[in-house]
């Protein structure tokens, strides 16, 4: 298949695609569901999503194994030449038939959307269905017929508008020979009366109640039922006005009593928690609901929107109660019997007045901001039990903590958390939707464009999807961008207000509504809100106790009060614009600020050394896991002891700094928080001395992955000098292994070797098990390519025992990766696959991206000696993303190095000519004089393929004859030598030979 530009995917009907002037259908196995699936999402899909939509039943690492396979022979039918591929995710961003149909029915542009195919989604992409890609298909499938009848109905009533009754009719006549649809069957017959086919309005509808009865052994429900009798009445009756089923023709409508307020705007999202609401009221137990949450989340509107939803299965009535302007709880039954409509006597009890006029009716009260009346608690628990028929919705910002009470925390309305997605998909989210609603009251003609829906997420993110946030952030569309709109927000909390002037004085501003949260707290509840605000993100108990002193009673109650909220994994956390108010409160004791900050630096220190040994021993991907979480605090407090020029503390923290940043190939942040700690410290103060040797010698593997070599060796070199002039060999091992490992890497194996051997012994002199293994792995990579496979594999046995025995699950991943490449090197290709997965395993599991990425890339080059080229570049491919993401420069080369080679052996030569160029460039730019020549030795291949062999043997000879060749490489490139007829001609001076070649191959093309 060419490469041709993909146009159009058609998904309705028989999916297919246009690429150029080609029509290529999709078969059915899952190669065609994966690009179906990413056409239809539009978006970038994470991996391990389509891992579980493919494979659920697997584990997740075989999963995300299969998935990368799977793309390999995806992108290999060439049907999808726009697909993207980054770290983690994967996008097909091509234009579909249904996303076109979509949009149609968001814009109401009802004749253009029936104007698309109504074939069933993906016909036939279903027969070899696995895992959750059936199910996904289905209810989509089922969302679109939704759409569709959506889409008719609102046709049918555009024509009945332009008067065309017969043609509106016709159009909703094939949904009755499906479902049995009462709403669409009341459009239908009306159409027919008002088109004059009384007769055919009554043949549809006898089938329709003939099926009903055949087919579900139902009877006509009551609104049928009139439908009926206004179809069997005289001719000359207007079929509209009829009285409604059950009150007999004459008889006056019953004046209904007031009950539910109407809002002013309209209702947006809450679809789970409205199902959740009437779930448990519907139940036999549930009888007292409290919607708790913060002020301004909502909790009223979707009180209000719940009781009008399960009006109809009260027959007593719904009735909402205001207890915003009561002052004491006492005047709670009085305030309900007002609503009720009960006259109570002077000198009586409210509450029996209450009772008595609800008796035994099936009946629902909406009790609204209950938290300042909390002590008539007891009274509401009383009532119920008086009046058995009655169910109780409660909001408040605190729960009432009676034995009845059943709780249902209201949290912000649904927004990407990720804080970027497209269009279409941004649309689907509540609080977008509400945001856009209510910016549309203010400014018609809104509508946020590709440029400005980041500042809008953002916004979301911002906020946390609050109700009250988004509406009164909305009314400034009139005057500022988004952008302008999220700054602001971002940095000035009295942004939001004051809003409109119909709101409560509580919801004026979001100043507001936490000064009314404020003002009910205790002072002890004030002082330990204000100190949290100390720290970044979320934090847990120990965390509170030790650095604020707060005890878990206070705790728990600003809990209750909706002021905190705790997480699964036992966390607090906040909302991010309650932590921008507390902070302010905070600093109007600079004092208390001070002195709390100081706490917090310490004790996130501390913190850090306290996982030293866990971030490398067994513990590793817990430990991991928990500088994830607390990462924010971590910040913040390396941040102060920087400032404070806290050296101690620094020094210590500096190595587990290092392998956090390590593990989670964060390189550049490592080095900037180690760099700017060195900058404080300087070099003059003699009691700095013993820090900066550990930060010298944390920070110097970090920046040799960066590919900032001379620094690394500079700051390596500072390292052993300061740990030999202060005795502390624990310091001067590490500052060996990066010394040996960059001499190494230069193609020095001599200096490599003596300054590894010299590691080794020191750390077997100190009993050091982890700095002895680590430099034996080194000592293996030297060997290796001085061509000793044997003596390579020896050193790697004993370095991967000790690491077991250690349960250094990194080093582990790293010597699967080392003996993994060892058997490609011998010829072992399916013992090389299974070492390599079995890392990737571990790696994964751990969450190891940067190893992750040496393994991906180690697998690629098996995958490509076993002739599996797509799999080969799709591997690749993968791990060039996680080596760019984490800024590992000198790994990035090698794999740009190893997709040139793919390309050339699957006769890309284009293709293969530019990865080659890119890597040769940057490994030469990082002085990798081995990896330049095995670049060269790839060219070689390149050139061979594209029927240059006199060129491909000058090559060659120059990666033989240049001095830092050893190793496994010679031996491909004599295989290639002796196919092209000979050695080569013995070069004079290599160094000049490969400086020229280098310079042609790095050229760009003209």
């Amino acid at each position: 298949m060419p490469d041709a530009t993909t146009s159009f995917v058609h998904l309705l009907g028989q999916a297919r695609v246009v690429l150029g002037a080609d029509l290529q259908p999709f078969g059915v196995d899952q190669r065609y569901q994966l690009l179906a699936y990413l056409a239809w999402r539009g978006e970038w899909v994470e991996r391990d999503f389509l891992s579980h939509l493919f494979w659920p039943e697997s584990a997740p690492d075989t999963a995300r194994g299969n998935l990368r396979h799977l793309l390999g022979r995806t992108r290999a039918l060439g049907l999808a030449p726009g697909l993207e591929v980054e770290r983690g995710r994967l996008r097909w961003a091509v234009p579909t038939d249904l996303a076109d149909f979509t949009r149609a029915v968001e814009e109401e542009r009802w004749e253009e959307a029936l104007g698309r195919s109504r074939e069933p989604l993906l016909e036939g992409l279903d027969t070899a269905g696995t895992g959750e890609f059936a199910a996904w298909l289905e209810r989509e499938r089922e969302r679109l017929r939704g759409l569709w009848r959506t889409a008719l109905l609102c046709r049918a009533a555009e024509l009945g508008t332009a008067g065309a009754h017969l043609q509106a009719a016709e159009l909703l006549g094939p949904l009755l020979e499906g479902d049995l649809d009462e709403e669409v069957l009341h459009a239908h017959v009306g159409a027919l009366l008002r088109a004059g086919g009384r007769g055919r309005a009554r043949r549809a509808y006898e089938t329709f109640v003939a099926r009903l009865r055949g087919e579900y052994g139902l009877e006509p429900t009551a609104s049928l039922e009139g439908l009926g009798r206004t179809l069997r009445a005289p001719a000359g009756e207007p079929p509209t006005g009829s009285p409604p089923p059950g009150r007999p023709r004459g008889e006056p409508a019953p004046t209904p009593r007031p009950s539910l307020p109407t809002p002013t705007t309209s209702f947006v999202g809450r679809d789970l928690e409205l199902a959740e609401v009437g779930r448990l009221l519907s139940g036999p137990d549930c009888r007292l609901l409290t919607l708790t949450g913060p002020g301004g989340i909502g909790k009223t509107r979707l009180a209000l929107e719940a009781a009008r939803a399960l009006s109809p299965t009260f027959p007593a009535g719904v009735f909402f109660v205001s207890l915003d302007a009561l002052t004491s709880a006492a005047l709670i039954p009085t305030q309900i019997a007002r609503v009720l409509g009960v006259q109570l006597p002077g000198q009586g009890d409210p509450l029996e007045g209450v009772v008595g006029a609800i008796g035994e009716g099936r009946m629902l009260v909406v009790l609204d901001n209950f938290e300042h009346l909390l002590e008539g608690a007891p009274g509401v628990q009383d009532l119920l039990g008086r009046c058995p028929g009655l169910r109780l919705i409660v909001t408040s910002r605190e729960r009432l903590g009676v034995e009845a009470e059943w709780l249902l925390p209201v949290q912000g309305l649904a927004y990407p958390e990720g804080g970027s997605c497209g269009p279409v998909r941004a649309g689907q989210f509540d609080a977008v939707e509400l945001f856009v609603e209510r910016a549309r009251r203010v400014h018609p003609d809104f509508t946020p464009t590709g440029e400005s829906l980041p500042h809008l997420l953002r916004l979301c993110l911002l906020v946390e999807g609050a109700p009250l946030a988004l509406e009164l952030a909305a009314v400034w569309v009139r005057a500022l961008s988004l952008e302008e709109i999220a700054r602001e927000l971002g940095e000035n909390l009295d942004f939001l207000g004051p809003g409109e002037r119909g709101r409560p004085e509580r919801h004026r501003s979001l100043r507001a509504v936490f000064e009314h949260s404020w003002r009910r707290l205790s002072p002890a509840e004030q002082e330990v809100l204000a100190g949290l605000a100390v720290f970044r993100g979320g934090f847990r108990l120990e965390a509170a106790r030790g650095v604020v002193g707060a005890p878990l009673p206070v705790l728990a109650s600003l809990v209750d009060q909706s002021l905190l909220r705790t997480h699964p994994t036992g966390r607090y956390g906040r909302h991010a614009l309650l932590v921008q108010y507390a902070r302010e409160k905070l600093a109007g004791d600079p004092v208390r600020e001070a002195e709390l900050r100081a706490r917090h630096g310490a004790y996130f220190l501390r913190f850090l050394q306290d996982l030293g040994g866990a971030l490398r021993g067994p513990d590793q991907k817990a430990a991991l896991a928990a500088v994830d979480a607390d990462l924010e605090n971590v910040r913040l407090a390396w941040g102060w002891a920087v400032e404070e020029r806290r050296a101690g503390d620094l020094g210590r923290s500096a190595a587990p700094l290092a392998d956090y940043c390590t593990a989670r190939a964060r390189y550049r942040e490592g080095v900037e928080w180690l760099a700017g700690a060195e900058a404080a410290l300087g070099d003059g103060e003699p009691a700095h001395r013993a820090a900066l040797c550990q930060l010298w010698v944390a920070g110097a593997p970090l920046l040799h992955r960066l590919g900032r070599h001379a620094e690394a060796e500079r700051w390596a070199e500072r390292g052993l000098g300061a740990a030999r002039e202060l005795g502390q060999d624990e310091a001067a091992l590490p500052a060996l292994t990066l010394l040996g490992t960059l001499t190494w890497r230069r193609g020095d194996y001599r200096q490599a070797r003596i300054l590894l051997e010299e590691a080794v012994a020191l750390a077997r002199a100190r009993g050091d098990a982890f700095h002895l293994a680590d430099s034996l792995n080194l000592l293996g990579n030297v060997t290796l390519d001085g061509g000793d496979l044997p003596g390579a594999e020896r050193h790697y046995a004993a370095a991967l025992a000790l690491h077991r025995t250690l349960g250094h699950q990194a080093e582990v991943v790293r010597l699967h990766n080392n003996l993994g490449c060892l058997a490609a090197y011998q010829g072992h290709l399916g013992e090389s696959v299974d070492r390599l997965q079995e890392g990737l395993r571990l790696a994964r599991d751990v969450g190891l991206p940067r190893l992750t990425a040496q393994l991906l890339s180690s697998l690629a080059e098996t995958e490509h000696e076993q002739g599996d080229f797509a799999c080969a570049a799709a591997t690749a491919r993968e791990a060039l993303d996680l080596a760019r993401q984490s800024g590992d420069r000198r790994l990035e080369g090698i794999l740009l190095m190893d997709l040139g080679r793919t390309a050339t052996a699957a006769g890309e030569l284009e293709r293969g000519e530019r990865h080659l160029r890119e890597g040769l460039h940057l490994l030469w730019s990082l002085g990798e004089l081995p990896q330049v020549l095995r670049t060269l030795a790839r060219w070689a291949e390149w050139h061979l393929a594209a029927a240059q062999p006199g060129r491909a043997a000058e090559l060659l000879a120059l990666v033989a004859a240049h001095p830092k060749t050893k190793g496994v490489d010679r031996g491909p490139a004599r295989r290639l030598r002796a196919e092209l007829d000979g050695e080569g001609a013995a070069l004079a001076d290599p160094d000049s030979a490969l400086t020229l070649a280098v310079a042609e191959l790095t050229r760009p093309p003209p």
